[in-house]
């Protein structure tokens, strides 16, 4: 496992809201809770820009944070924020519970299925809208997507880098199959179809 990160991100700026440089974040944290201590920031744009903030205030509405960013005042400076990452120092972060770890925690965890079959280990993890998901790298590069649902994922040990799955019938062929068919289009030149 590579080095801890320094900053865990809570939220994601989606939009302005209003006029006095109040912002819309799409929260990623299952801790919503954090938000109460929350007062400083640090926001990162894709291509690296980096701003220091304080919170002035946050308030829920509709599964959605809003908050008032210290020197943000207009809806024009909001609406640069668009897309913006919100992340509070690892070291502010909520203790967590014994069965509880950062998705960051699991990229380097090799994964095996309940009968002794390797997968391979993960390489990433993509969050998604329902359940993240392991990017897990096999054997001969080919990569596994697997929910990381607890009905599929119902032991992980972060000591031992390795987690158990249960995968349902079909789950690991049909990635590997997909997988394999889209390795064969882009040597052919074909556009994969979704």
């Amino acid at each position: 496992m590579g080095p801890e990160p320094e900053f865990l991100t809570i939220a994601r700026i989606v939009r302005p809201r209003g006029v006095k440089g109040e912002v819309v974040a799409e929260i990623v944290t299952d801790r919503p809770e954090r938000f109460a201590a929350v007062t400083r920031v640090r926001l990162e744009a894709s291509d690296g820009q980096v701003v220091e903030s304080r919170v002035e205030r946050y308030w829920f509405h509709r599964g959605q944070v809003i908050l008032k960013l210290e020197g943000c005042e207009t809806i024009e400076a909001a609406s640069r924020l668009r897309g913006w990452w919100v992340k509070i120092a690892r070291q502010e972060a909520i203790p967590l519970e014994e069965d509880e770890y950062f998705l960051f925690e699991l990229i380097g965890c090799e994964v095996w299925t309940e009968s002794g079959q390797h997968v391979g280990r993960v390489r990433e993890v993509m969050e998604t809208a329902e359940v993240p998901l392991l990017v897990v790298e096999g054997e001969g590069a080919e990569e596994v997507l697997i929910p990381f649902a607890r009905a599929i994922c119902p032991v992980v040990d972060i000591s031992a880098r390795r987690i158990l799955i249960t995968p349902p019938d079909g789950l690991l062929d049909l990635n590997r199959e997909r997988s394999l068919r889209e390795r064969t289009m882009e040597r052919s030149g074909e556009t994969p179809r979704s």
